[in-house]
């Protein structure tokens, strides 16, 4: 499909749709997706963007949102069913858009709690997408974006959305999940190509033998990559790794190459500075300067280095770790397929790990790389640990395992 017959397809479809305030958008198909996005658009409503759509998720939306109505490709979840066939074409001219009015509500993994809601106007989203094109130098690249991200989220909706809207960039239509998926898809676009997808997907591709093809360069986020992986990931799949740096509140505004330096570059126009102490990012798409929960090192040139969440500080035996940092330490030991550090009951630590390594070994591993105090002192076995579908541990569901699951001490 190209930009014109887009624009049709998204008028023809805001006069099909109710007068509710709050479209839920769960269109699986990117480009249906996009289509019934600038439709809400169009009617002046809101789109509002789980994170994930289990049931329950979806339940809790409808209740806090009455004034809602469900969009879907999926014809057993949709008060408005969207799928190819359906769609039609007006012959309208696609109106004049607010940039200023709320475009769209996105909601926090809740990998650090209960999400929260976040409201973004096109204004915000234009300037970002404008300020991360100069930063790749993509403005006049033609270029095809592979994503694995799901178009709900926030690093979705910017990569596959707005900054192909002003590109002259082309989006597949396509989620490819497993690596298998990822490279037939990549090996199926005969234009230079971007793969953007997180740390999991991309650690998964690169343990995957074969020929990856010619990918201009890869894309990552959700998660800050370590080096190590990085360069697995360069050298499997013949590609230089960029990661974005930004949240659900602020969107992207930062990279790096991780390969080359750990500090990262801000987009041009971004600043992000220390007052007292606290971290403040302004400037750019910022409409509000933003305190962020994260703490940096700043050098003389603006590039910073993260140094990790103020609430991912742990203290034991008056020493201080990022609990983020600790849990690179344990699943980068192999054998060790996933796992996460947690609090126990007194001041030392626990872990839990998908694998089937004794404890012995773990913690032999662990004293190559982790000062002594911060050793778990438990070691519990899990099947699996509750990620969402970009990787990021889910907290509340986190806190239940710990809490309910039957764990077997290791």
């Amino acid at each position: 499909m190209n930009r014109a017959d887009l624009l049709a397809h998204a008028v023809a479809l805001s006069e099909k749709l109710p007068d509710n305030n709050y479209a839920i958008n769960l269109c699986q198909d990117r480009y249906l997706f996009i289509v019934a996005y600038l439709a809400v658009c169009i009617r002046k409503h809101i789109s509002l963007l789980p994170s994930n759509q289990a049931p329950k998720n979806l339940y809790d939306l409808k209740e806090s949102y009455p004034d809602s109505y469900i969009l879907s490709d999926k014809q057993s979840k949709a008060d408005v069913y969207i799928t190819d066939e359906l769609l039609e074409k007006s012959t309208q001219p696609f109106p004049l858009i607010n940039i200023d009015r709320p475009l769209s509500i996105s909601f926090t993994s809740g990998s650090t709690g209960t999400p929260k809601a976040i409201q973004k106007t096109w204004r915000e989203f234009q300037t970002s997408a404008e300020l991360a094109l100069q930063q790749f130098d993509l403005h006049s690249k033609k270029i095809t974006l592979v994503s694995t991200a799901p178009m709900q989220h926030m690093y979705g909706l910017e990569t596959s959305l707005f900054w192909v809207l002003f590109s002259q960039m082309t989006l597949h239509n396509s989620q490819p999940f497993y690596p298998e998926d990822i490279r037939n898809t990549l090996h199926g676009v005969t234009t230079p190509k971007v793969l953007i997808s997180t740390p999991r997907h991309l650690k998964s591709c690169s343990q995957t033998q074969g020929v990856w093809g010619d990918i201009t360069f890869i894309l990552s986020s959700t998660a800050p990559m370590d080096i190590a992986l990085a360069k697995q990931i360069e050298q499997q799949l013949q590609a230089p790794v960029f990661e974005l740096f930004g949240s659900t509140e602020t969107l992207s505004f930062a990279s790096r190459r991780t390969t080359h330096s750990a500090k990262w570059q801000p987009y041009a126009t971004i600043q992000l500075i220390k007052k007292q102490q606290q971290f403040v990012l302004q400037g750019g798409h910022i409409a509000k300067a933003q305190i962020l929960d994260d703490n940096f090192s700043l050098d003389s040139n603006g590039l910073f280095t993260l140094l990790g969440r103020s609430a991912d500080l742990i203290k034991v035996a008056g020493k201080r770790a990022s609990l983020n940092d600790l849990n690179h330490q344990l699943i980068s030991i192999d054998g060790i397929e996933d796992g996460v550090f947690f609090p126990g009951n007194n001041e030392r630590l626990s872990a839990l790990v998908v694998s089937q390594l004794p404890r012995q070994a773990i913690i032999r591993h662990l004293k190559q790389s982790i000062d002594e105090v911060f050793l778990p002192r438990a070691i519990y076995s899990v099947t699996a640990l509750p990620r969402n579908h970009l990787g990021k541990i889910i907290k509340t569901e986190l806190e239940q395992l710990i809490r309910t699951c039957p764990l077997v001490r290791k």
